[in-house]
């Protein structure tokens, strides 16, 4: 026996009385939960990250420009044929400063048509208010 009442045995390696109750409770105080609480703690995190990226995107990219507004289709646009919108926007393609992306014209439905001479005729008619 030593000084404080142990002996130099194998009791070293003997889990200490407070270890068999710490276990004992951890094991009763055990729900399985199936890593539910994990989960929820993993979207938490995932939810405040994703969050403060999207404030610093906000900060760093510039101010977006105030939508357009769509030009509407006039009624006498809504009546004519493919081949009639095609003369027309012919004709508007002569002005000098009108030009579009699209050279291939037979790709563009009779809606897109239609579109595109409305928002070339109201583009024209804001040129000249000016």
């Amino acid at each position: 026996m030593t000084r404080h009442g142990r002996s130099h045995g194998n009791d070293l390696d003997a889990p200490h009385p407070l270890e068999k109750v710490i276990g004992a409770v951890a094991a009763e105080s055990f729900e399985p939960d199936h890593g539910v609480r994990e989960d929820r703690w993993a979207q938490n995190i995932r939810r405040n990250v994703d969050a403060r990226l999207a404030a610093l995107r906000r900060q760093l990219s510039p101010p977006r420009s105030p939508q357009r507004q769509v030009a509407r289709v006039s009624v006498d646009l809504r009546m004519l044929d493919r081949a009639a919108l095609l003369a027309r926007l012919d004709i508007l393609r002569q002005a000098p400063h009108v030009r579009f992306a699209h050279l291939e014209l037979s790709g563009l439905t009779t809606e897109d048509l239609r579109q595109l001479i409305a928002e070339i005729e109201t583009e024209r008619t804001q040129e000249t208010q000016k």
